[in-house]
């Protein structure tokens, strides 16, 4: 083995040593890191935030994922414990989980997001008549991140636009900030809006909004709390608005980048569904999910003890090759795509699913319908942001054919 690759062995060894998703270093090694980490064995142990298990294989996120008995949620979903709100529902256990998901759930079915999908297309083409006459744009920072804000604060929510800008902007420093201090108070000023936002919404009647219809819900024979109601709201903006950003993001590297892709999406857009799904395996957006050890037990042969903690790593187990063969490629066709986890698994798994697939859907059907042809900009430095979610943030496109007004 030369000294260059010793040296690589060991930058990685130290990532994975330390593995921490808040870590820039982490982020400008990520997959390597993880491929080393699932060479040596599915679990490993981080000595970051006073150490932790990180798992890393495919069969054993999954084993984790679904047994909430040994691995709950109810001690927080975040590593290093950075926010002050109690997620609703995620970090709950059931029966109390199920109880909250009975009265969410029928809010985020394929045919209810179907309903806001009319103004989202609107919003996607205002969007798009904004840059089409330059000839490029940046598809994150013009499309992805104000399609996405548009759903959630805006159609969701119904916030107004100066009120949803001050909600994303607290959100991004939660999730996004290097310093832990930096991110506490993101997460803190993120609390302190949404309170004052259900304090706003108790003094009027109900305008039939999302927001209002479980203001006004039962759970579990009782009424929903302010906090709880608040924990329901934070979820929705962390868990969804940023993976959205940056599962569209990727969507449009890849698209950017791989000519036959993008022509055989453009001439049969039939085929979304099938990109879809690899595309959110081979680049989840969303990077892990935190679970704490009620009674021991062994997993991917380690012993863990109650009161551990574990961080279970969703892109590794989207790119563990005894699952997905050539998993670091992006290719169409595999029979058993729908084994990836990047909507998570388990009683857990990701409320917004259908969500994602809209959105996503509705941007690369109206930017293919009026960009037919474009590529990523040459030479361009792609820059990608990691905390609890993981994407570009800038998508540099040049429009190589004439595009459509229409």
């Amino acid at each position: 083995m030369g000294t260059d690759q010793l040296a690589i062995d060991f930058d990685l060894q130290e990532l994975a040593r330390h593995f921490d998703v808040n870590d820039p270093r982490l982020n400008d090694h990520f997959f390597e890191t993880l491929q080393w980490m699932r060479e040596r064995g599915p679990v490993h142990y981080s000595q970051a935030h006073g150490g932790y298990w990180v798992i890393v294989g495919h069969k054993e996120v999954v084993e984790a994922a679904r047994d909430w008995r040994h691995f709950s949620s109810a001690a927080g979903v975040v590593v290093a414990g950075t926010k002050p709100q109690k997620y609703v529902p995620v970090e709950y256990d059931p029966p109390m989980h199920q109880a909250f998901r009975r009265i969410l759930n029928p809010h985020f079915t394929k045919q209810m997001v179907a309903g806001y999908e009319p103004a989202l297309r609107r919003f996607a083409d205002a969007l798009i008549d904004g840059f089409i006459g330059k000839g490029f744009a940046d598809l994150a920072a013009e499309y992805a991140k104000p399609l996405a804000a548009h759903f959630f604060f805006c159609l969701l929510f119904r916030l107004p636009p100066d009120e949803a800008a001050l909600c994303e902007a607290a959100t991004d420093k939660g999730m996004f900030s290097e310093r832990m201090e930096d991110q506490i108070a993101g997460f803190a000023q993120l609390e302190e809006f949404v309170g004052k936002l259900v304090e706003r919404r108790k003094g009027h009647p109900s305008d039939g909004s999302f927001i209002d219809l479980i203001r006004t819900a039962t759970v579990d024979g009782r009424a929903v709390t302010d906090e709880e109601l608040m924990g329901i709201i934070q979820l929705m903006i962390v868990g969804g608005d940023d993976t959205v950003v940056h599962a569209i993001g990727n969507m449009f590297l890849e698209l950017g980048r791989n000519s036959e892709l993008r022509h055989r999406l453009t001439s049969d857009p039939s085929l979304f569904p099938e990109v879809f799904e690899e595309s959110i395996r081979h680049m989840p957006p969303a990077v892990s999910i935190a679970r704490t050890v009620v009674e021991d037990i062994e997993i991917g042969g380690q012993q863990m003890r109650a009161g551990d903690k574990v961080a279970l790593v969703w892109p590794s187990a989207n790119r563990d090759d005894c699952v997905f063969p050539e998993a670091d490629r992006f290719r169409l066709g595999r029979e058993n795509i729908k084994q990836h986890i990047a909507f998570g698994g388990g009683v857990h798994k990701c409320l917004g699913e259908w969500v994602a697939r809209s959105i996503v859907g509705i941007a690369t059907e109206r930017l293919l319908a009026r960009v037919p042809d474009f590529v990523i900009e040459r030479d361009s430095v792609i820059g990608c942001r990691m905390g609890q979610s993981r994407g570009p943030t800038n998508v540099p496109a040049v429009f190589i054919v004439p595009p459509s007004p229409t």
